[in-house]
């Protein structure tokens, strides 16, 4: 079977002055896959990184405490690079539209929210979403063994013939 080709991970800088808040992005960046995710705590280091970088996607806190995150898309970021503000601070979220932002996660956010904001931001730069692994699972039939391969672009074809096997009812 030929398999595609591995995606490069699509570059990603994030910039917050709390630590919590860039180890939620840095654990939902690892759990969906594809991104090359650095942090940054102190905003004026972070512009610096996205200046020399140029990634592709950059998540931005608004209110942080020597430089705004509003301030660094308005006037720093690279044209062909993509943010999405995470913020706790909601009045700000008109103001980031207008700057072109691709989302505005609202503090605290969801895995599911999140996932929805980086998919969206990757259709807009043009790069595929990221790709479950490739794997197998062994499935008992009878006294059998079966491995069943697993692919990103099919899983349903595997495991849609597949049956749950019924409880033991011994008592």
């Amino acid at each position: 079977m030929n398999t595609p080709p591995p995606t490069p991970p699509i570059s990603c800088i994030a910039i917050d002055d709390e630590p919590m808040a860039l180890l939620v992005i840095e654990q939902f960046c690892h759990r969906l896959g594809g991104l090359a995710l650095t942090t940054y705590s102190e905003p004026h280091v972070g512009l610096k990184a996205i200046c020399r970088e140029h990634p592709r996607l950059v998540f931005l806190d608004i209110q942080m405490n020597s430089l705004s995150g509003l301030d660094i898309a308005r006037n720093a970021l690279p044209a062909d690079t993509c943010f999405i503000f995470t913020t706790a601070h909601a009045r700000y979220a008109l103001e980031g539209f207008n700057l072109d932002a691709v989302d505005f996660l609202h503090k605290p956010f969801s895995y599911e929210r999140f996932a929805m904001a980086v998919s969206r931001a990757l259709r807009r730069i043009g790069a595929a979403a990221p790709r479950p692994a490739t794997g197998t699972i062994v499935v008992k039939q009878d006294y059998t063994n079966i491995t069943l391969n697993i692919t990103p672009d099919y899983p349903h074809r595997s495991l849609g013939q597949l049956r749950p096997h019924p409880p033991d009812r011994r008592g």
